[in-house]
């Protein structure tokens, strides 16, 4: 292999997508789509504007849109003050059977058809009190979406079910610490032939 070591504005670069907003997302690449978050301000002051909360697809050969469907609206009233390094969509999706998971902290989770952006499913149960947004992803096992809510009010960790959205089961941590919020992805290992979170 040959692999570029060199990049620039026209060197080693196959194609370039403009994308609006803020996404801290990571892109995930399934077949020939990539897929991520983004979170557009609209509105006067992007702080306290309304959040347009994105999933986006990309045709992995060319960089074309595919899709780019508004997931959720998120007032600026609920729209929490976003630490620098942070946006309203750094969660990386998870993609998977013809599924796409995304997910916005205290904003919502949701599941869409990878083909079309439709949504699947979606949930705002789960609200909390951030700090400086979200920065932890889910996990997919067991047919379960599993990720942290990791707030002021309430640490907990979730497993929705994929096919639903429903609460399949939560676990509170009750450590309770100096500064209770936290930015963890679950990690999913295996124990004497069982899955542990």
């Amino acid at each position: 292999a040959d692999p570029p070591v060199h990049w620039g504005p026209k060197r080693n670069v196959r194609w370039r997508t403009e994308v609006p907003g803020n996404g801290w997302s990571s892109p995930v690449v399934a077949g020939e789509r990539v897929f991520f978050t983004t979170a557009v301000p609209r509105g006067e002051g992007a702080a306290a504007a309304d959040q347009s909360l994105r999933a986006v697809c990309l045709d992995a050969a060319t960089g074309a849109v595919v899709w780019d469907v508004e997931v959720f609206l998120q007032e600026g009233k609920d729209a929490p003050r976003i630490h620098s390094k942070n946006s309203h969509a750094s969660p990386t999706a998870v993609v998977d059977g013809g599924r796409v998971y995304v997910h916005f902290g205290h904003a919502g989770t949701a599941c869409l058809n990878a083909a079309d952006g439709r949504t699947v499913w979606s949930t705002r149960e789960l609200r909390y009190e951030p700090v400086h947004g979200n920065g932890g992803s889910p996990v997919l096992v067991a047919g379960k979406l599993v990720f942290s809510i990791d707030g002021t009010d309430r640490q907990q960790v979730v497993a929705l079910d994929a096919a639903t959205g429903r609460v399949a089961w939560n676990t509170p941590r009750d450590a309770k610490p100096a500064r209770p919020f936290s930015f963890g992805t679950p990690l999913v290992v295996p124990v004497k032939g069982r899955d542990q979170v």
